[in-house]
């Protein structure tokens, strides 16, 4: 193997690290509700055997050798960056998300003087 292939092989596994991230705020939503030390460490190792599983098959679909030390450093930068840069991101409408569905619970969603209801007036 060259050293251009090696490249990419890098570059595949930043996107695998990045993808683990992904998948690593998705199963905290799941974990969200709960406040038990349980659901964590349930939900953690769920993430560790998707995320082997997800670079498994990209390895396997792309024929790419076997794991070495620099894919399995790519793969902790690309988990990195996302922490970094694309979760600000996923966590902002994520909050803009739930603060809406939470108004929407509360009945809030409607504004009063489209329905005609008038606001009681402070004294």
């Amino acid at each position: 193997m060259n050293g251009a292939d090696q490249f990419y092989v890098f570059l595949i596994s930043v996107c695998c690290g990045a993808a683990g991230g992904l998948l690593y705020d998705a199963l905290g939503i799941v974990r969200a509700p709960f406040r038990v030390p349980a659901v964590r460490i349930v939900t953690d190792i769920l993430f560790c055997a998707a995320f082997a599983a997800l670079y498994l098959a990209v390895c396997v679909a792309l024929s790419l050798p076997d794991l070495r030390f620099y894919s399995f450093a790519a793969c902790v930068l690309g988990f990195f960056l996302y922490l970094k840069s694309f979760h600000k991101i996923v966590a902002f409408f994520g909050r803009k998300i739930y603060n809406k569905m939470k108004q929407i619970r509360r009945g809030r969603s409607r504004c009063p003087k489209k329905e005609g209801k008038a606001l009681p007036k402070k004294k």
